[in-house]
């Protein structure tokens, strides 16, 4: 069951100087963070641009898969892929564009692509960025 709100959450990040970090919160592994190459950083990293797409891809899982467990919804398989586009605007830099592309392998195609759409209205992060976040969802029936 949910926990009384407000619900509080807590990252830990150390660095030694430069721009790595490393990402802890409790019991969960750590993650080693920086820039992303097009910053002068790394691909063996996670960067903030990935962590935000993920984080917006797993909150969007997570919210379909709450949703279907209340409206009895069996589904056999869940996939997305996360796309964005950092650029250039008036206020500096920012991502103008984010988009999930949805699979979801399911008996119901017309239940879960309703379920789907409520899961995109209800997402927590993804109502908590400037940017709107576009999800294009697909059912695959089985």
């Amino acid at each position: 069951m949910s926990a009384p709100f407000p619900h509080r959450y807590e990252v830990t990040l150390t660095g030694e100087g430069g721009p790595l970090g490393t990402l802890s919160a409790g019991p969960r592994p750590s993650l080693a963070g920086g820039p992303p190459p097009e910053f002068g950083g790394t691909d063996q990293v996670w960067s903030p641009e990935h962590l935000l797409l993920s984080s917006a891809s797993l909150c969007l899982m997570t919210t379909f898969a709450a949703i279907s467990v209340k409206s009895k919804l069996e589904y056999s398989g869940y996939e997305s892929r996360a796309e964005g586009t950092l650029d250039k605007t008036p206020e500096g830099l920012r991502f103008t564009r984010i988009a999930l592309k949805v699979t979801v392998r399911c008996a119901d195609a017309e239940k879960a692509s309703r379920l789907l759409d409520m899961a995109k209205k209800h997402c927590i992060v993804s109502n908590s960025l400037r940017q709107p976040v576009e999800v294009e969802g697909s059912v695959v029936a089985i």
